[in-house]
């Protein structure tokens, strides 16, 4: 008998800020990880920027580069100047 897999899961937020592409707003969900995380990041964000959290903590800011289908990812608490975005 095989035991069944433990598919824990991790409760992200996405925090928008109103960028002129569309209104502030803040995205609760959960995933079983970082890909799965991402992955609803990008249906939700469309081209815009995010700051992605677990739980309370800070996984940093990305965008999805909406025609190269790549992510560009800045560290938490990185100054926008420097971000490039």
């Amino acid at each position: 008998m095989r035991s069944p897999r433990n598919h824990l899961q991790h409760t992200y937020r996405l925090v928008l800020a109103e960028d002129g592409r569309g209104v502030a707003r803040t995205i609760e969900f959960e995933a079983s990880g970082a890909e799965s995380a991402l992955h609803h990041a990008q249906q939700q964000c469309r081209g815009r920027e995010a700051e992605l959290f677990e739980g309370d903590r800070s996984l940093g800011r990305l965008r999805c580069v909406p025609h190269g289908g790549f992510w560009v990812l800045s560290p938490p608490g990185e100054p926008s100047h420097l971000r490039g975005f």
